[in-house]
């Protein structure tokens, strides 16, 4: 087409568009300018901003998803100041109903037909025979998957060993010394003693509830023992984390790499997938540091359920411990939050827009935007890739910084915000605690005699 039918077909396009187009008319992909102009002449038929076009709009002027696709990348590089959020989220949902997508015929059939939770690999027939029992066990399904997983690590053990897998003490033992040992061959790392100790405790919970004999059980609960003494006595991993988290600035650092998440999110076109994961990383970081949750729980957490944002700009949260099964009341979030929350739903729609789209998510999962939730440990690793750090270690971060500044108080206040509810989850931190409470006095009263006996 010559210029002429090219300006006619934008004529509604603002000037900065329409000038833009035109110039590099010769780079446009074929279709560019029909689609860009079918656009904006909706925008104006129904009455809508270029700076929060509706979904239908998008619907509307794109017939499927290559013409949507063709539409996305002309306006994001050529009109800026249009929203193409809405546009993304249809073009997700294109990308879940492709073969392979989460929304596939094929895909939910396999699901159907699968059973949840891990399925066991390479067992011996022993051990299988054990299985029906654990299944039917009446404690958590996390529990029992738990369990199968780490006796699916100690299946992958079996080609190396050379005491048959009967389990009890003798098979406990040479496990636990093969696991923690490195394999130049394999390539494979030796485990901590705590990690050994998680392995042996799979096969403690196989056998208890699939009915192995005490002898063979109290064997094993021996070597698991063992190894926990093992591991108390070595410095956890995490307190070097901590310590390096400590020495780049704590929590400064953590609201730096939020603030530079949003503005990591700014610089690129709102509708870019790294957007939309720097702005659920910022929240992640932000709602964390409110109060401190546990992956698992902050993967699930549903907006209009655990996450509320009221129509005046308050956020409120409340959830059921995963863990523990007791609930959780965070109470309304600090305002700077709540700002972080915003932008995350938003997605680069107005700020007038917030309370009108946390009602469209309504009842949806806070991170996927969708019915269905990342995976349980997608907060944790998405923070560690941004602060070195798992998500758990924040909830450590929270309870050091409570110790330092009143190590009287902090037990009791630790065990409301990480939502402990047994004496025994608090008991090595209350003991650290006691411990820099006594320091404190016996500096203070080495002050005080120190400045007699200079008088």
């Amino acid at each position: 087409m010559n210029d002429e039918i090219a300006r006619a077909r934008l004529e509604g396009a603002p000037k900065p568009v329409r000038d833009a187009l035109m110039a590099s008319r010769e780079d446009l992909p074929a279709g560019a300018i029909a689609a860009v102009g079918r656009f904006f002449r909706l925008i104006a038929e129904r009455g809508e901003h270029p700076s929060a076009p509706s979904r239908a709009t998008f619907e509307a002027a794109c017939a499927n998803e290559s013409a949507l696709g063709l539409l996305l990348r002309v306006l994001g590089e050529h009109a800026p100041s249009v929203c193409l959020a809405e546009g993304r989220t249809l073009r997700r949902e294109y990308y879940r109903k492709r073969p392979g997508g989460t929304e596939h015929p094929s895909r939910s059939a396999s699901r159907q037909a699968s059973p949840s939770g891990p399925a066991p690999r390479n067992w011996p027939g022993a051990w299988l025979a054990l299985l029906p029992g654990l299944r039917a066990a009446p404690i958590k399904d996390s529990s029992i998957a738990r369990h199968i997983t780490s006796v699916n690590r100690c299946a992958a053990m079996l080609p190396s060993l050379s005491c048959p897998p009967r389990l009890g003490w003798l098979f406990a033992w040479e496990l636990a010394q093969a696991v923690q040992t490195e394999d130049d061959d394999t390539g494979r790392a030796g485990v901590t003693a705590r990690t050994a100790a998680t392995y042996i405790g799979g096969l403690v919970g196989l056998g208890l509830h699939g009915g192995l004999d005490e002898d063979a059980l109290d064997g094993m609960r021996s070597v698991q023992a063992h190894l926990q003494r093992q591991g108390r006595r070595v410095a956890k991993k995490k307190d070097a984390r901590i310590a390096e988290l400590y020495a780049k600035g704590g929590y400064d650092e953590v609201m730096r790499v939020i603030l530079n998440k949003l503005e990591e999110a700014d610089a690129l076109p709102a509708w870019r997938a790294e957007a939309e994961a720097a702005r659920a990383t910022a929240a992640v970081l932000a709602v964390c540091m409110n109060d401190p949750a546990r992956t698992g729980d902050v993967a699930t957490w549903t907006l209009g359920e655990a996450l509320v944002r009221e129509p005046v700009g308050h956020w409120r949260l409340r959830w059921r411990q995963g863990k523990t099964g007791h609930w959780k009341e965070a109470g309304e979030l600090w305002p700077e939050i709540g700002a972080v929350l915003d932008e995350h739903i938003l997605g680069g729609r107005p700020w007038r827009h917030a309370q009108r789209r946390f009602e469209e998510l309504r009842g949806c999962n806070w991170l996927s935007f969708t019915h269905e939730p990342y995976a349980s440990r997608w907060p944790s690793e998405t923070v560690k890739d941004a602060i070195g750090v798992p998500l758990h270690d924040l909830r450590t971060l929270a309870a050091d910084y409570l110790r330092l500044h009143d190590p009287v108080a902090a037990p009791r206040i630790v065990a409301v915000l990480l939502g402990h509810r047994t004496q025994k989850a608090g008991e090595e931190y209350r003991a650290l605690c006691a411990e820099t409470a006594a320091q404190r006095e016996w500096r203070e009263l080495r002050a005080v005699h120190a400045q007699a006996s200079g008088a």
